[in-house]
């Protein structure tokens, strides 16, 4: 069974402790807005956070800053949290309605919906769905809480039909859009929302909560919060052992960009990890992290996340000029930028080099 630990409580989720204040803030005030936009960084707990939210929201015995967690709205909800990382141990598609995951499934709350694309996109007939839904008070809960997750996913006709609920808001109904690009919404839902930002979650925070409560070893806790990119999810569903031999395709690289070494065997391992894309995006995730840890290995070797490396950043810090590393940092990150869009991967490594190496 594929389970994750949910955050215990809003007081305890994980970083962006400024937002989880606003929320916090708000239901206390009453002054909670009728839809929302979660929008930032992807496995940051966007999702679980309003789920924790709706849980607050519904509370029978709230606590000065808190859900209980205990009464049956709690217990619920915590339901709907932890049913994301579930599907049935017996059959491959529906519910058998007697394993533990089912069990757990059949907890959730009524109120409480999780609107997930079907195959890739949430459809019209999903929003439709639930327009009619909240178109009756709620069937237990104080605060119906609609959560649409990924929201950019919804189809355009979906969009349209969502914009006409916002217009003319439901009683006792929080409508939250949870993405990773608040611009692929349209204008006229972003500005019927109150939009919350999210950023990454601290690298300390990561490799504590790791340790603390996955179990995992401090070397590779502090490997997988480095390589994490500020995202939980990202840290959670790290390999170590997979990430080493990636890793070291990446030093060689690194190595050779630093050096300002030679084009053949720089074009050649182009060649090798560009071939299949996630590889690719691992690798040049990994080549990102060994140049902000290289910059770092001089001046300040505490913020280094690949100790076990240390020995190699440092030397690689003392014979890099400062403005060499910052450029390589810049390119890598404008790279990533590029790869979002149809780009070939091995030219557009092979022209980062030649620009890096010959211009230098």
């Amino acid at each position: 069974m594929n389970q994750r630990k949910p955050p215990i409580s809003l007081n305890t989720f994980l970083g962006n402790a400024h937002a989880v204040e606003i929320l916090k803030r708000a239901i206390e005030q009453d002054r909670l807005p009728h839809a929302m936009v979660f929008a930032g960084l992807a496995g940051v707990g966007k999702c679980t956070l309003a789920l924790l939210v709706a849980r607050y929201l519904n509370c029978q015995s709230p606590k000065a800053d808190d859900a209980c967690g205990d009464c049956p709205p709690c217990r619920r909800i915590t339901a709907v949290i932890e049913s994301r990382y579930l599907r049935c141990e017996t059959l491959k598609e529906g519910m058998c309605g007697s394993c533990p995951s089912c069990r757990i499934l059949a907890k959730c709350h009524p109120d409480i919906w999780l609107v997930e694309p079907e195959k890739t996109t949430i459809g019209i007939e999903q929003v439709r769905s639930l327009i009619n839904e909240i178109a009756f008070q709620p069937l237990e809960a104080r605060y119906r809480v609609v959560i649409l997750d990924p929201a950019e996913q919804m189809r355009l006709e979906a969009h349209n039909s969502l914009l006409k609920t916002l217009e003319e808001p439901a009683s006792r109904t929080i409508i939250i859009l949870v993405t990773t690009n608040p611009y692929m919404l349209l204008e006229t839902i972003r500005s019927r929302s109150r939009i919350l930002q999210f950023g990454e979650i601290p690298r300390d925070q990561i490799e504590r909560h790791l340790v603390q409560n996955e179990g995992k070893s401090i070397e590779d806790a502090r490997l997988a919060a480095a390589l994490s990119g500020g995202s939980l999810a990202k840290a959670l569903d790290f390999d170590t052992n997979e990430y080493r031999d990636i890793r070291r395709q990446a030093l060689s690289f690194v190595t050779l960009l630093l050096g300002r070494g030679g084009f053949t065997e720089a074009s050649v391992l182009a060649a090798q990890v560009s071939k299949e894309k996630q590889f690719f995006l691992l690798w040049i995730e990994s080549v990102a992290a060994l140049l902000q840890d290289i910059y770092y290995a001089g001046p300040a070797a505490e913020r280094v996340g690949q100790r076990d490396l240390l020995d190699k950043m440092e030397e690689l810090n003392r014979r890099t000029p400062r403005a060499i590393l910052i450029r390589a940092i810049e390119g890598i990150r404008k790279l990533k930028s590029e790869l979002q869009v149809n780009v070939n991967r091995q030219i557009a490594l092979e022209g980062l080099f030649i620009d890096l190496t010959r211009n230098a």
